[in-house]
C-alpha cells in the first residue's frame, strides 16, 4: 500500500473495490491488526474494537452453531447469544453442526461470532463471494438489516461493483495499492436499485477508474 489517505467512519458501511492484487485485503488486514504498515500511521481511536469475517466461514466442525458463536467468548450470557442468533436469522439452528448448514447459514454463524465480540467495526473480506446469486442477495439484505439494528460499522471488501452499490454508504476504489477515487452514497437510501440512472452512472465511473488504473499499470 502507498499514499493512502483514507477515513473510514465507524457508523457507516464502507465498501472497498478494485482489481485482484490492488491491495484490498491488505488494507483490511492492516486495519484489523493482522498485518503492519511499513510506514505511515493507522489511527484507530482508543477503545475501538475490530471484528473480522473472512471469505470462508472458518467454523469449527466439531462445534454447533451456538458453540461456534461463543468461541473465545465463553462467558457471554445465554440471553445475549440468543439475541445474536435471532438477529442473524439462526433461530432453530442453535444445535446444528457446520456440515448440517448451507453456505449462507454458515456465513450467518460467522457473522454472529464476530458480533459476539461486540466490536465497534466489523471487517469483512469478500464474505459472500462463494455464495450463489440468490443466497448472496439474501445475505446482502440481511447485512443491511443487521447494520441498522446493531449500529456496527462495517468495512467490506468485494470484487462486485453491484454489491458495493447495494451496500456502501462510502465506496473506495483502489488501484495499484493506492486510493484512486472515493464515492459518497449517503444520499441513496436502502434498499437500492442498481439499475437506476444515478447508480448506473456511478458504476460506470468506478469501472472507468479501475480499468484506467489497469491500463496504466500494464
Amino acid at each position: 500500500m502507498r499514499d493512502i489517505n483514507l477515513n473510514i467512519p465507524i457508523e457507516r458501511i464502507t465498501v472497498v473495490v478494485g482489481a485482484s492484487g490492488c491491495g484490498k485485503t491488505t488494507l483490511l488486514r492492516i486495519l484489523g491488526g493482522l498485518e503492519s504498515a511499513d510506514e505511515g500511521v493507522v489511527y484507530i481511536p482508543d477503545g475501538v474494537k475490530m471484528g473480522m469475517v473472512f471469505q470462508e466461514p472458518r467454523l469449527m466442525p466439531w462445534l454447533t452453531a451456538w458453540g461456534n458463536i461463543v468461541l473465545g467468548q465463553r462467558k457471554l450470557p445465554p440471553d445475549k447469544v440468543q439475541a445474536l442468533i435471532e438477529m442473524t436469522g439462526l433461530a432453530g439452528f442453535e444445535k446444528a453442526y457446520p456440515r448440517q448448514l448451507s453456505g449462507g447459514m454458515q456465513h450467518r454463524v460467522s457473522l454472529a461470532r464476530a458480533l459476539a465480540y461486540d466490536p465497534d467495526m466489523i471487517l469483512m473480506d469478500e464474505p459472500f463471494a462463494s455464495l450463489d446469486y440468490f443466497t448472496r442477495e439474501t445475505m446482502q439484505k440481511e447485512l443491511i438489516r443487521i447494520h441498522a439494528v446493531s449500529g456496527k460499522g462495517i468495512a467490506f471488501v468485494t470484487h462486485s461493483i453491484d454489491e458495493a452499490l447495494l451496500l456502501g454508504r462510502q465506496i473506495v476504489a483502489l488501484g495499484d495499492k493506492t486510493v484512486k477515487k472515493q464515492y459518497d452514497l449517503t444520499a441513496f437510501e436502502y434498499p437500492r436499485n442498481v439499475l437506476s440512472a444515478p447508480l448506473v452512472q456511478i458504476k460506470q465511473d468506478i469501472l472507468d477508474t479501475i480499468h484506467l488504473e489497469r491500463r496504466e499499470f500494464v
